[in-house]
C-alpha cells in the first residue's frame, strides 16, 4: 500500500520567540542605520529577483563570522560592530532553522549596508581629483584651455565641481547591484553556479568599469557645459552609465558564468521540511550576547579618551564633550579630533556642512614638505579658508588605508587637525606653525 506523508511544517513555540526577538531588535534598530536613498529602494525592488530561499537546506556557515563579530561587538560596542554582528547572527539562526538563503543575499546586504558607503568613502575623494586631473589632462589635449583645481575643471567662464553626485560615485551601489541581478539571472537561465572568488572579481570589474563610465560623463558634462540640474546633464549620466558599465556587463558576466561556472548540485531536500531549531543553546546564547550589547551600546567617540594635554601657545581652548580640542584666536580656529583607526567619518566636511557651509576648491597641497587638504567654505558671503591632515606626532598623512593601518598597528592615537582661517595667509602661517611643532600634542613646549 503506498504510504503518502501528509507531516505539514511544525513552527515550535521556541522557533516563533526567537524569531520575534530578533525581529523586534531588527525593526529598531536597522531603520536608522540604513541609508535610505535610491541605492536602498533599487536593491528592495530588486531583491525577490536577487535572492533564493533554499527551504529545508540547512546551515551554520555563519557561525564563525557571528561569533567573530560578536567578540569585536563586545571589545567595541558601537553600533556599526554591533549591527554587523546582529546581521551574521539573523543569517545563522535563519540558515540553521528555516532554510539556506543564496549568497547572492549577503552580497546584497553587504552593498546596501554603510559599511560598504564607508569603505568606498576611503577612497572616493583621491579618486575625484585622480578624475578631475585626467579629464582636464585629455581636454587640453585636444586643444580646449581646462584648469584643474582641486575638485574642480575650470574652462573658458565655466566651473564644474567634481563631487560625489557630479562623479557619479553614488551610481556605484546601483551597478553592483545590476551586476549582481545579472548574475542570478544567468546563473538561473544555466543552472550553473559561479565561484564566490570570480563574483568578487566580476565586482572589481564592475567597480573598474563604473569609474571609466564617470571620466566620459565628466568629460562630457565639461565639452558640452551641461550644469546640474538640466534635463542634458542627467541624460549623459544615463548615457554612460548605459554604454561604459550595463552593457559591459551583460555580455561579460554572461560570458564568464558560461565558461567559469559549475554544474549546480542537485539537493536531496525532502517534500516534508520541519522546521525547528537546531542548537537552541547556541541561539540563545548568542541572542543574549547581543541583547546585552544593544543596552551597552555607547557612540564611538567615547572610545577615545580625552587628551587634555593638547596645548598650543597664543590660543584659548575649550574641551567640548566629543573629545574635540577646540582652540581660537583673532587669526584662527583649530579644531583637533582623536581620530580611532575603526572609527568611520573621521572628516571636516561632515561637521562644516552639518553648519550650512559648502565646500569648495578641496584639493592637496604640499606644505613643508607635508601633504595636506585645502579648501574653502562658503555659506552666503561668509569664507572660510580650510586645511586638515590626520597626525600622531610623528606620522602626518592624508592618505586614509594609510594612517588607519599605521594606527592599527602602532601604539599611537592619530588625531584630525582641521585649521581655519579668514585668508589663505593666516591659514598657511598656522599650518607652518603646527606643522613645525612636534609635542603639541603631548603638552611639551
Amino acid at each position: 500500500m503506498l504510504a503518502i506523508n501528509l507531516k505539514k511544517p511544525v513552527f515550535p513555540f521556541m522557533l516563533v520567540g526567537i524569531s520575534f526577538v530578533y525581529f523586534i531588535i531588527l525593526l529598531w534598530f536597522l531603520p536608522g542605520f540604513l541609508n535610505w536613498g535610491i541605492n536602498l529602494y533599487t536593491g528592495l525592488l530588486l531583491s525577490p529577483f536577487i535572492c533564493n530561499f533554499k527551504s529545508g537546506q540547512f546551515s551554520l556557515r555563519y557561525l564563525i563570522p557571528a561569533v567573530i563579530a560578536i567578540v569585536f561587538a563586545i571589545c567595541i560596542p558601537v553600533k556599526t560592530f554591533f549591527l554587523i554582528a546582529l546581521l551574521f547572527a539573523t543569517l545563522l539562526f535563519i540558515e540553521n532553522s528555516l532554510g539556506k538563503l543564496s549568497e547572492a543575499f549577503l552580497f546584497l546586504l553587504f552593498l546596501l549596508s554603510p559599511v560598504f558607503k564607508y569603505l568606498i568613502s576611503i577612497v572616493d575623494f583621491p579618486i575625484r581629483l585622480w578624475l578631475t586631473t585626467k579629464v582636464t589632462a585629455l581636454l587640453n589635449a585636444i586643444g580646449m584651455q581646462a584648469t584643474a583645481v582641486g575638485n574642480i575643471i575650470e574652462l573658458e567662464k565655466h566651473s564644474f565641481a567634481v563631487d560625489p553626485a557630479c562623479a557619479g560615485l553614488n551610481m556605484l551601489v546601483i551597478s553592483l547591484i545590476i551586476c549582481l541581478f545579472l548574475l542570478v539571472y544567468y546563473q538561473k537561465q544555466t543552472d550553473k553556479q559561479l565561484r564566490f572568488i570570480l563574483v568578487g572579481g566580476l565586482f572589481f570589474l564592475t567597480i573598474g568599469l563604473n569609474i571609466c563610465s564617470n571620466f566620459f560623463r565628466i568629460l562630457l558634462l565639461v565639452f558640452f557645459k551641461s550644469m546640474p540640474g538640466t534635463i542634458s546633464h542627467d541624460a549623459i549620466g544615463l548615457i554612460c552609465l548605459s554604454i561604459y558599465v550595463i552593457l559591459p556587463l551583460i555580455f561579460i558576466s554572461k560570458a564568464i558564468i558560461k565558461r567559469f561556472s559549475t554544474v549546480k548540485q542537485l539537493s536531496n531536500q525532502s517534500s516534508s521540511v520541519s522546521y525547528n531549531i537546531r542548537f537552541q543553546l547556541l541561539h540563545i546564547t548568542l541572542l543574549a550576547l547581543l541583547i546585552f550589547i544593544a543596552r551597552n551600546i555607547i557612540k564611538a567617540d567615547q572610545l577615545t579618551p580625552i587628551n587634555n594635554q593638547i596645548q598650543l601657545s597664543g590660543f584659548k581652548k575649550k574641551q567640548l564633550e566629543t573629545g574635540i580640542s577646540k582652540f581660537e584666536n583673532n587669526e584662527a580656529l583649530i579644531y583637533i579630533k582623536p581620530a580611532a583607526f575603526y572609527v568611520p567619518g573621521h572628516d571636516p566636511k561632515l561637521c562644516w556642512t552639518g553648519s550650512g557651509y559648502n565646500f569648495n576648491n578641496i584639493k592637496k597641497e604640499k606644505v613643508a614638505n607635508t601633504e595636506i587638504y585645502t579648501a574653502i567654505l562658503s555659506k552666503g558671503t561668509d569664507r572660510i579658508y580650510a586645511a586638515w591632515w590626520f597626525d600622531n606626532g610623528t606620522v602626518k598623512s592624508i592618505d586614509q588605508l594609510f594612517w588607519r593601518w599605521t594606527g592599527a598597528t602602532g601604539s599611537k592615537l592619530f588625531y584630525l587637525v582641521n585649521v581655519n582661517a579668514n585668508n589663505r595667509k593666516d591659514l598657511h602661517h598656522q599650518v607652518m606653525q603646527l606643522l613645525a611643532n612636534q609635542h603639541y600634542l603631548t603638552g611639551k613646549r
